[in-house]
This record gives structure tokens, sequence and C-alpha cells, in this order.
């Protein structure tokens, strides 16, 4: 080896010695976070924030929140307080007609009634039947048989089928007609008749008299007044609970105002909008 060559690997030693001690003095591997501040997250464009600092206005606003459960339960309690009164008056109203239906005026009077009718059926009956050996009645009767005969042999939408149902209903109208004139002449069928008539407009007449008593009654005005009472709760806590939503829609924009500065309101009741207080308001 000549003395150039040697020289030259002693300076290259030297070299690499140096370089190796500059390489063990500087910091390893990525740098560390700092007060939350990551620089290898990102693309490298644009300003990087610290971790859980925040870009926008600095403002600690803690929110309050109107709370509408009370509003909620004095509304749900009314309406059931409400529903129970209108089903008790309706059970006790109910109650009372049935009672009137077995208390003995009544059933007093629907006897006098099924008599009075049963009475009248058995005048009409004994009428009819000695009206069978009428002449013009047996023959009135005869053509009706014919006429019905006649009309079940002939074809369905022709002109002699219009024709005997014309014929039958005139021939059916003398039959009744005769019959009528028969139990208007027999006295003991009027009398029949009155007094059928008679003791249904008593019947009648007491069902009535109950009905416009009934809501009068202690016990029905009693309860009655406490169904209304319940209503008038009922409204008192429908109008709170609607309260109670405008105040905590108001208070969420209000809060919403005053954190991000827009002036948007965020539970739909906007006072100055028509239907504030109105249906579909919430």
């Amino acid at each position: 080896m000549t003395t150039r060559s040697l020289f030259a690997s002693v300076v290259l030693g030297v070299l690499t010695v140096g370089a190796g001690s500059a390489l063990a003095d500087a910091p390893q591997g990525r740098p560390g976070q700092q007060n939350g501040y990551m620089p290898w997250r990102g693309n490298s464009f644009g300003a990087i924030y610290p971790i859980g600092v925040s870009s926008g206005p600095q403002q600690q606003t803690q929110a309050q929140i109107y709370d509408i459960a009370p509003a909620l339960g004095q509304a749900a309690f009314a309406e059931a307080e409400f529903d129970n009164r209108w089903a008790e008056l309706q059970i006790l109203v109910d109650r009372q007609r049935k009672d009137f239906r077995i208390s003995d005026e009544y059933m007093s009077a629907k006897r006098e009634l099924d008599d009075a009718q049963h009475n009248y059926d058995a005048a009409v009956d004994v009428v009819l039947a000695h009206l069978q050996s009428d002449k013009d009645y047996k023959a009135a009767m005869e053509k009706l048989t014919q006429d019905q005969v006649a009309l079940k042999s002939t074809g369905v939408g022709t002109g002699l089928r219009n024709v005997m149902a014309a014929e039958k209903l005139r021939d059916g109208s003398m039959v009744t007609q005769l019959e009528a004139v028969a139990l208007t002449n027999d006295p003991a069928v009027q009398n029949a008749r009155t007094r059928l008539v008679s003791a249904d407009e008593t019947l009648r007449l007491k069902e009535k008299q109950f009905e416009s008593q009934l809501y009068n009654r202690p016990e029905v005005v009693a309860a009655r007044g406490q169904m209304e009472t319940a209503r008038a709760n009922k409204a008192g806590a429908d109008g709170y609970l609607r309260g109670a939503y405008v105040t905590r829609s108001d208070q969420l924009n209000y809060n919403y105002q005053n954190i991000s500065g827009n002036n948007v309101y965020l539970g739909g009741c906007d006072p100055y909008s028509r239907g504030y207080f109105g249906i579909g308001a919430f």
C-alpha cells in the first residue's frame, strides 16, 4: 500500500466515526405529542389545531332547558281523571234506566199494555172469523186467489204479467177494505183498540217523565258536577302543557342564539308567526 492510499483510508475512517456520533446525538423516531398537537396528522395543507380545542367561539354557556315533565304528568292525570268521571256518569245513568224498567210503576204499565194488545188481537180474530161467512168477502178472496195463481204462471217481464199484477193489487185492496169496514163497525174491537192506545200512551208518558227528571236526580247531578270539574281541570292542564312547550321552545331558541349567534328557531315556535298558540304549533 502506498503512502497516498494509507492517508485516504485514515481520513475516511475519521469521517465515518464522526457521522455515527452525529446520528447518535439526533432525536430518534417521529416527534411526540406536544400539548395535543400532532403534526403528522393531516395532509400538510391548511391549519391543524390541537386536539380538544375548539376553533369556534370560546363562550362557555351552560344551556338551561325548561323541564316539561310536570306539565306532561299533570295533563295525563287530568285526562285520566276526566275519562273516569265521564265513565262513572254513564254507568250511573245506565243503572238508573235499568232500575226504572224493573220498578213496580213501569212493570205495571207494561203489563197493562201487553194485556191490552192481547185483547185487541183476540177481538180482531173474532171479527175476521165471522167475516169468512160473508158472501162479498168470500168472492173477493176467491178472486184474489185466482190472481195469485195466474201471476205465478206468467213469464217475468211480459206484458201479461204486468196486467195480472195490477189486477191482483186491485182485488187485494178490495179485501183489505172489507176487513177494515168490519173491524170499524165492531164495538168490541173499537173498545179494545181504545184501551190499547191508552195503555201505550201511559207507558210512553212514564218513560218521557223519567228521562226528563233523570239528570235532576241528586246522585246524577253530583256525578255530572264531578265530570264537569274534571273537564275544566283537563282544559287547564292542556293549556299549561301547551304553555310549557312554548316556554321550552323559546328557551331552546334563546340558548341556541346566544351560543351560535344565529337567529334560527329550533322549537318550531316563532312568536311572530300565525298559529304560534294554535294547532300544529308543536
